[in-house]
């Protein structure tokens, strides 16, 4: 099971890739800011930038996996799997663009990034090593439905080095497309905001929070009985 969840934490950052240049066009468009210094050092700049971003999400995913398991042992009803297949379903209504209901915990989120991201100001332009390594890891705090819903799923592993690495894996997914720079990096966000790209996205969320609820409500509540 560890396996498949690694698998499809890495799925769902490739594939959701797109959402994410969407949402963080302004902070990507930085990278060239990152990259204007010598090239060696630019390199060096946009892997640390990364792996402050993905180092992140391990934390945060850390902390879920703490919290879900507070939350498991306080109850044994399947409370957070339900949780947690809802908003993969409300994931799926919101990248088909069928229903943005996603939007309003994008807008609470924003809150915590509002007190963020002066700090990520003062690291701009990026002039060395630190300022890279605390802009990515910054960055891994923004507010987006994507990353909320993976961490939702992470919540549910309860477990603290299950979720981290689920969040690892997600984090590692989305580096393609934020490695991508210039021309490419919009003919990329063109192909990832495609509707087909979105559609198939949209469909593996739906099946994958179905799978969810169905394992909580069937599987877990016979066992209880």
């Amino acid at each position: 099971m560890e396996s498949i969840n690694f698998v499809g934490a890495l799925t769902l950052g490739i594939m959701g890739a797109g959402h994410c240049m969407a949402m963080c066009g302004g902070i990507i468009s930085t990278l060239s800011m990152v990259t204007g210094a010598d090239e060696s050092a630019g390199r060096r700049h946009l892997f640390l930038y990364q792996f402050g971003r993905i180092f992140s999400y391990s934390l945060i995913g850390a902390i879920a996996g703490s919290l879900g398991f507070l939350l498991d042992k306080a109850t044994t009803l399947p409370f957070l799997q339900v949780f947690s297949g809802t908003l993969l379903i409300a994931m799926a209504l919101y990248i088909s663009r069928v229903w943005m209901v996603l939007s309003s915990l994008e807008r609470i989120g924003k809150i915590l990034w509002n007190r963020i991201s002066p700090l990520s100001k003062k690291l701009l332009p990026v002039k060395n090593n630190k300022q890279a390594l605390l802009l990515g890891a910054l960055w891994g705090w923004l507010p987006c439905g994507l990353v909320y819903t993976s961490l939702a799923y992470a919540i549910t592993l309860s477990d603290s080095v299950q979720s981290s690495l689920f969040m690892l894996a997600f984090g590692l997914g989305t580096l393609p497309a934020t490695l991508v720079l210039g021309e490419a990096n919009k003919k990329l966000k063109k192909q990832l905001n495609s509707p087909v790209a979105r559609y198939l996205l949209a469909v593996l969320f739906f099946s994958w929070g179905c799978f969810t609820l169905y394992s909580a409500l069937f599987t877990q509540v016979g066992h209880h009985h």
